[in-house]
């Protein structure tokens, strides 16, 4: 792998190997805080730059999980959801990640775990050591929170704002804890959220397995730096804000179920089918959220990769599952440059 195509992080053992999985360590801080039941001083360094302003994560759209009774069907059991990419110098083992997991994922397909064996360098979407998470959590805590004088319920309709306040009810989450978040962390949360209630956790994701085991043995790279990340977010007109939130409330009793299909085709190594289940929806309701969020990430992290190809080595590359197929999903991408991805 070229170390001059993608972001170098110095690696320490980690619990949390992305800002999903620091902001999802940070969300029980955050809400706890605000309601009393547990003190800012129990969370975690970087938690305690953000609580309780800030308790939302990335797009859920990164977050298929394994949940129990996800079983693949039987015709495509022999299938992972890990392609291999080679040029004449290089090759690279795309693994599409489950960033929130459930102990049954483990322990993973012996033919993941041998291409991890391979690789001299292990590549994620980001690499956290705890300076960086601090900086992460400054970053996002910024770009999801009102200045001083603003708030949240300035900025929704009658409707919105009384949903929200049912929802925050049923979720045991007083108002005062999102009243400073914008419309979009708040959504964020209350997916994050659901998923919690369901038993996804942060620290069995597949980055983090895969982080730790790196420790002293292989070079750790980063396809994205966390401004990078940050300015995702940063910036989101309010009105499509709104509209996320609006969707939100509206479909929380749905991720079971969208979770649930996203698992399957997981564990069945369907790429096109974790796009149906989680991305498609999005690139439909929201195709600005979609661009930003989906399409113009896997074009860069295409490229990353691709550059990677024409240096030399073996790479192991861990990103959201939800990236890898689709019209735009990296794996098209890098068919239409001449590779042919391959499951093993």
């Amino acid at each position: 792998m070229n170390p001059q195509v993608l972001q170098t992080r110095r690696f320490r053992p980690l619990r949390v190997s992305s800002l999903l999985g620091l902001l999802v360590a940070c969300l029980g801080a955050a809400w706890g805080s605000a309601s009393g039941v547990a003190p800012a001083s129990a969370a975690p360094a970087a938690c305690k730059i953000a609580v309780p302003v800030m308790a939302g994560v990335p797009w859920l759209a990164e977050m298929p999980g394994a949940g129990p009774g996800a079983a693949p069907s039987p015709a495509k059991q022999n299938k992972t959801f890990l392609w291999t990419v080679s040029s004449p110098t290089a090759t690279v083992h795309l693994l599409g990640s489950i960033h929130l997991a459930t102990p049954d994922l483990y322990p993973l397909d012996p033919r993941i775990e041998a291409a991890f064996q391979a690789a001299q360098t292990l590549v994620l979407e980001i690499v956290l050591d705890p300076a960086t998470q601090v900086r992460a959590a400054q970053g996002l805590a910024g770009a999801g929170t009102y200045p001083a004088g603003d708030s949240l319920d300035l900025h929704l309709d009658r409707p919105t704002l009384e949903a929200l306040h049912r929802q925050l009810q049923k979720s045991r989450i007083p108002f005062s804890a999102v009243r400073s978040q914008r419309p979009w962390l708040v959504a964020l949360m209350l997916s994050l959220g659901e998923m919690q209630r369901l038993g996804f956790r942060p620290e069995l994701g597949i980055d983090v397995h895969f982080a730790t085991r790196a420790q002293g043995q292989k070079r750790v790279l980063g396809l994205e730096t966390v401004d990078e990340q940050v300015a995702m977010f940063d910036g989101m007109p309010e009105t499509l804000q709104a509209q996320m939130l609006v969707d939100t409330l509206a479909r929380l009793d749905e991720v079971g179920e969208m979770l649930a299909r996203a698992v399957a085709a997981w564990r069945a190594g369907d790429a096109d089918g974790v796009y149906e289940a989680l991305i498609a929806p999005m690139r439909a309701a929201f195709p600005g959220i979609y661009q930003r969020l989906v399409a113009d990430r896997n074009r860069r992290m295409a490229e990353a990769i691709e550059a990677a190809l024409r240096g030399s080595g073996v790479g192991f590359v861990v990103v959201g599952s939800g990236h890898l197929g689709g019209p735009d999903g990296i794996l098209p991408l890098l068919r239409s440059k001449g590779y042919t991805p391959t499951q093993p």
